[in-house]
């Protein structure tokens, strides 16, 4: 290694005693000088930028709560020499403070055009050019009465992929959330609606976040809810079940064969162990036996819950004799 070294430390010495060399580093220094020369020259002619400049409010009590938005920050574009931007714009993050006791009274924070632009002339320095802002004042409405609870209904539109369902109710988390604004206004509000949401071909329990429908004259804290739908596969089952005769008349019985019918269906699996053939009607109609040639009745499915999907009669007629009292 130290071999190496020398032989490095030899060759370097040899390099700088040739006049090329002496050129070339004459040369860098020069392009070094004039670098320096043109940002100091650049720095100080005058140049425009777009800056993000945050906003907020200070010195507010516990007790007030905004109805309207307060915007986060303010675009704004500034003129003025490059080495001032450089030092206002790029070496801090700008913002403006609007200090809540001056300015707000009666409900109302009134900040006006003249009151962001000496904001933003202290913030970028007295000789920078304002040439345009993306917010030039404010008025935003605020209350300090309490929220009011209200729960939280989902507009929510659920389409559910083959071979899936949707199992159980839509749930917002939080169930409720706090309504804000003038006591006269919250009275009025009971609810609060989420924005609409459609989600399609859903094979899992799915979360989304979903923003509050906004309340003209209110405000709802938290603004958003996390609503959860809830998705299981479809597994098949299979049931007998007994068929019912209707229209009977008096002094006469209908018997069948079979009397029982297998059915087949479709249910979320968690419902897999329930036990569904109490809530499956079939029957046959009497009346009936008059427009068929056969000795044959169709069976029908009458009632069953809506959580059995796609049900179908493995034999959809039985034959019948009728017997007299």
């Amino acid at each position: 290694m130290g071999q190496k070294f020398d032989q490095v430390k030899e060759k370097w010495a040899i390099l700088k005693t040739k006049s090329g060399f002496r050129d070339f580093m004459l040369f860098l220094i020069f392009v070094a000088v004039s670098t320096v020369i043109w940002f100091i020259l650049a720095f100080n002619d005058s140049a425009q930028d777009h800056f993000n400049v945050r906003l907020q409010v200070v010195n507010m009590p516990d007790s007030v709560t905004f109805i309207s938005d307060l915007p986060e920050k303010i675009h704004v574009v500034v003129s003025d020499k490059g080495t001032s931007l450089w030092r206002n714009g790029y070496l801090k993050n700008p913002s403006v403070s609007v200090d809540f006791k001056e300015y707000a009274s009666d409900g109302v924070l009134r900040y006006s055009y003249s009151d962001m632009q000496s904001a933003l002339k202290e913030t970028f320095g007295g000789n920078a050019q304002i040439t345009s802002v993306s917010l030039d004042s404010l008025q935003l409405y605020y209350t300090t009465s309490p929220g009011k609870k209200v729960p939280v209904v989902v507009d929510c539109e659920v389409y559910p992929a083959s071979g899936s369902v949707l199992e159980g109710s839509i749930k917002s988390s939080p169930a409720s959330v706090y309504v804000y604004s003038d006591k006269h206004e919250t009275d009025t509000i009971h609810y609060v609606t989420t924005e609409k949401l459609t989600l399609r071909n859903l094979s899992e329990t799915t979360t989304r976040e979903v923003k509050i429908r906004k309340i003209k004259g209110a405000r709802a804290m938290p603004s958003s809810v996390s609503v959860t739908v809830p998705i299981e596969p479809l597994v098949r089952k299979e049931a007998m079940i007994s068929v019912t005769s209707l229209n009977v008349p008096k002094g006469e019985q209908l018997l069948l064969f079979p009397s029982r019918v297998p059915v087949e269906y479709y249910v979320a699996m968690s419902r897999l162990s329930d036990d569904e053939d109490n809530n499956i009607e079939l029957v046959v109609d009497y009346n009936e036996i008059s427009d068929t040639l056969s000795r044959k009745l169709k069976v029908k499915a009458v009632n069953y819950p809506g959580r059995l999907k796609n049900l179908k009669l493995r034999s959809d007629s039985v034959e019948f004799a009728i017997v007299k009292d």
